[in-house]
C-alpha cells in the first residue's frame, strides 16, 4: 500500500480543486491511499485562514493596487531571505501539527500545491526526520513570492523548461526541479469534438462561440464584461456562453436581459461540466489564475484578459501573451478590436489555438506516475516514539535561525570572493 500525503490551503479554489484532481487520479491506480488536509485549517489559527482566503479576495478584490505593490516588492526581495519571508510566520504555526500528521500518517510521498506546505516542509527537515518524499508544485506561470522558502523540498514541479533558470535563481537545484506541467483535472486534457459538443449544449454548430467565465472567487467584474461584450457584438452573429458559478445575482440579471435576434446567450449557474461548456467555444474571456490558466490551455482556447488583474495573475498574463496564446484589454473599445479580429481572420484564430498547442502537457498524469514512483518510506517507530511535540516549534524555531545566519554568512562570503569587473583601457 502506497501512501500519500496531499497538503493543501485554501486560498481561492486553485489549490483545492487541483488537490482533490490528483486524489481522484492516484486513486485509480490499485493499492494507493490518498488523504488531504487543509494546511492552515487543520494546524494553524483562524486568522491564518482568515488571511489566506478572505483576506486574500479582499485585497486582489478592492485592493488591488495595493496588493500588486505589495506583491512586487517581494517578489523583487533577495532570495536569501527566504527564511525571514513574511509567509515564515503562517508556515511555522503548522509544524507541530504537520509532523504529528507525518508521523501518524507515515506517508511515502507528501504532495504540496501550496508554497506555505513547501515552506513548513523545508522549515520541518531543518530539525527531524521526515523520511518520504516531498514534492511540491507551482500552480501559476511564475515563481510568486515566498517558494524560496520552501527550498528543502525534494522536487519543485513547474509548468515547463522556461521555468528551470528562474527557479535555479531562487536557490533550488537543477536536480529537485521537474518541468511536468501544471496538474490541473484531466478532463480539460481530453478533446472532445467540437461541433458534437455544440449540438449537445443545443447551440448552432457554425456560429462563432465565445465563453465568458467570472463566477467564482474574489472577481464581481463579470457582469460588465459580459455587457461590454454584448455591446460590442451588436449586428453581428454570435454566440455567447456565461458561465456564472455560484454568483446567483449575475445569473438572475442575464436571465432577465433581452438580446438581438442574431445573439444567442447560453446562461449557465453552477456546472461541474465548465470542460464541455470550453469544448464548444472559440475563444474564451475568463480570469487568469494558473489552475484556470492551464486548463484553458489544455482545452486549445484563445484566451482574452482584462487587463485589470493582480499579482501573479500578472505574470500569468504576461507569459501566455509572450507565447501567443493570449491578449488582454483595457477598455470596450479593445474587446471589440480583439473580438472582431479573432472573428475575421480564422487564420490568427487558428495560430493562436495551435501556441496553446504548444503548452499543453498533462500534467496531472505526469505528476501522478512520478509520485507513484516514488520508494516506499521507512519509519523509525523508536525516533517517533520519543518526540516531545510541546518542543517542537522551538526546536524548529532554532534550527530555522541557525539556517537564516548560515544563509547570510554564505551571502556575505560570496560577496568577497565575486570577481572584479575588467576595466577596460
Amino acid at each position: 500500500m502506497k501512501k500519500v500525503l496531499i497538503l493543501t490551503v485554501t486560498a481561492g479554489n486553485g489549490h483545492n480543486a487541483c488537490a482533490k484532481a490528483m486524489k481522484q487520479k492516484l486513486e485509480q491506480e490499485e493499492g494507493v491511499e490518498v488523504k488531504i488536509v487543509d494546511l492552515l485549517k487543520s494546524y494553524s489559527s483562524s486568522f491564518d485562514v482568515w488571511m489566506a482566503d478572505k483576506g486574500y479576495n479582499i485585497a486582489i478584490g478592492k485592493f488591488r493596487h495595493i496588493y500588486n505593490l505589495f506583491y512586487n516588492y517581494y517578489y523583487n526581495q533577495s532570495p536569501s531571505k527566504r527564511y525571514r519571508c513574511k509567509a515564515q510566520a503562517s508556515a511555522m504555526s503548522t509544524v507541530c501539527g504537520l509532523l504529528r500528521e507525518i508521523y501518524t500518517y507515515q506517508p511515502d510521498v507528501i504532495y504540496c500545491v501550496h508554497f506555505y506546505g513547501a515552506i513548513a516542509l523545508t522549515d520541518l527537515k531543518l530539525a527531524y526526520n521526515v523520511p518520504c518524499k516531498t514534492i511540491v508544485a507551482n500552480l501559476d506561470y511564475v515563481n510568486s513570492p515566498f517558494w524560496e522558502g520552501g527550498i528543502g523540498v525534494d522536487y519543485f514541479i513547474v509548468p515547463n523548461e522556461d521555468f528551470i533558470d528562474p527557479t535555479l535563481k531562487i536557490g533550488f537545484k537543477s536536480e529537485q526541479i521537474k518541468p511536468l506541467g501544471l496538474p490541473v483535472n484531466e478532463k480539460f486534457y481530453f478533446e472532445l469534438d467540437k461541433i458534437k459538443t455544440r449540438e449537445k449544449l443545443g447551440l448552432d454548430k457554425n456560429v462563432f462561440t465565445i465563453m465568458v467565465m467570472f463566477g467564482g472567487g474574489h472577481w464581481r467584474g463579470g457582469y460588465k464584461i459580459f455587457n461590454d461584450l454584448i455591446h460590442c457584438l451588436s449586428g453581428r452573429k454570435a454566440q455567447v456562453i456565461m458561465i456564472n458559478g455560484r454568483n446567483q445575482r449575475d445569473f438572475d440579471r442575464i436571465a432577465r436581459k433581452k438580446f438581438e435576434d442574431n445573439i444567442r446567450v447560453l446562461n449557465v449557474g453552477f456546472t461541474n461540466e465548465v470542460d464541455l461548456y470550453m469544448s464548444a467555444a472559440d475563444v474564451i474571456l475568463n480570469k487568469l489564475g494558473g489552475t484556470s490558466a492551464t486548463e484553458m490551455i489544455n482545452k486549445k482556447l484563445p484566451i482574452i484578459v482584462t487587463d485589470k488583474v493582480s499579482g501573479q495573475e500578472r505574470y500569468n498574463l504576461n507569459y501566455l501573451k509572450s507565447k501567443g496564446l493570449a491578449k488582454s484589454f483595457k477598455n470596450k473599445r479593445e474587446l471589440k478590436k480583439i473580438v472582431f479580429d479573432l472573428m475575421d481572420n480564422r487564420e490568427h484564430l487558428e495560430q493562436m489555438v495551435e501556441n496553446s498547442s504548444k503548452l499543453r502537457r498533462n500534467g496531472i498524469d505526469n505528476l501522478a506516475k512520478f509520485i507513484l514512483s516514488q520508494p516506499n518510506a521507512e519509519y523509525d517507530q523508536n525516533e517517533i516514539e520519543s518526540i516531545d511535540y510541546d518542543m517542537v516549534f522551538k526546536t524548529v524555531q532554532k534550527a530555522r535561525i541557525r539556517a537564516d545566519k548560515l544563509e547570510r554568512q554564505n551571502q556575505k562570503r560570496l560577496k568577497r570572493t565575486k570577481p572584479l569587473a575588467k576595466v577596460e583601457s
